[in-house]
């Protein structure tokens, strides 16, 4: 059995996963929710600009439909967090019998797509993957060569742009290949904050793919331990269950995530992208770490609890 697929009900169980239907009508302590986000929202501004690169950033409190973005409409690239669209463009297919789970996929060494050696160790012989393997490794592991095998899958790049914008989001743009683009023979993936926070507000809420397989995305983005530790969750209290995907290049440290708040005042999606080489990695990463815990926070502090 695929390790993934035995996580399905205990990620359920982890996360409070429900979809969420009560919006709260009052701030935790009575405090004017626009107000409130107006300072959260000049607090991630003043911690955006601390930055020489490029930083665009969105949050959105899945249950009530609260958001704050900073440059929430600049496409930047994406790097690895393309492979949540992925994954979900996939899962798509498999809801419409286009593809099942346990699906074999045939990879070869010739396949293999560049990445750590941590990964490209897997494909040393040929091996019959199922499909949920494929998005187990392309998202816990952030394996690029199991992405592009299941981009073969759902018509390309073209393919995953394509259910992008069936369900509405225009502004996430999947092109290339990570082959492709490592033998610069495509251009960058790119994709806005707003539409990616946007993305995972969705996906909390169980209104993009059915909950089966919108826990089993989930739970393999809560697994996920590719440098999301140093960032969404990094500065966050101990124990605060995160699902997250990063995305790290030579001009670009990202990361998009769900992060469960305390007792009971639902979720927050967030999607930070920083773009450029002014700063060093680490100093992004420590804004990316800092940005989180400011939106954890600020609605915490003036969220009701969930009915």
């Amino acid at each position: 059995m695929v390790f993934g697929l035995s996580c399905l009900v205990m990620a359920g169980c982890n996360r409070t996963n429900a979809p969420a239907s009560a919006n709260p009508t009052a701030t935790a302590n009575g405090t004017n929710t626009q107000a409130a986000d107006a300072d959260l929202s000049n607090r991630l501004t003043t911690l955006a600009k601390s930055l020489g690169d490029e930083v665009a950033l969105s949050v959105v409190h899945v249950e009530s439909g609260r958001a704050v973005a900073v440059e929430g409409a600049k496409k930047l690239q994406l790097y690895s967090v393309f492979k949540v669209p992925l994954a979900i463009a996939v899962l798509k297919a498999v809801e419409e019998k286009k593809l099942s789970l346990d699906q074999k996929v045939h990879v070869t060494p010739g396949d293999v797509a560049p990445g750590s050696q941590f990964n490209t160790d897997l494909w040393r012989q040929p091996v019959d993957k199922s499909v949920a393997e494929l998005l187990e490794f392309s998202i816990v592991r952030s394996d690029n060569t199991s992405s592009d095998k299941l981009l073969g899958l759902v018509g390309g790049p073209a393919g995953v742009t394509q259910r992008m914008r069936a369900l509405g989001y225009s502004d996430i743009d999947i092109v290339s290949t990570v082959r492709g683009y490592a033998s610069k023979q495509g251009n960058p993936n790119v994709g806005a904050p707003v539409d990616l926070a946007r993305l995972l507000t969705q996906l909390q809420k169980g209104e993009l793919i059915q909950p089966a397989n919108a826990l089993l995305l989930l739970g393999f983005m809560e697994r996920a331990r590719t440098g999301g530790e140093r960032r969404l969750r990094a500065s966050l209290p101990p124990g605060t269950p995160v699902a997250d995907k990063t995305g790290s290049g030579t001009a670009a440290t990202n990361d998009i995530g769900v992060i469960t708040l305390p007792d009971s005042k639902g979720h927050l999606a967030i999607a930070v992208l920083i773009n450029g080489t002014k700063s060093k990695t680490e100093a992004q990463e420590k804004l990316i770490a800092e940005i989180a815990r400011a939106a954890y926070d600020a609605f915490v502090a003036n969220t009701a609890a969930v009915k």
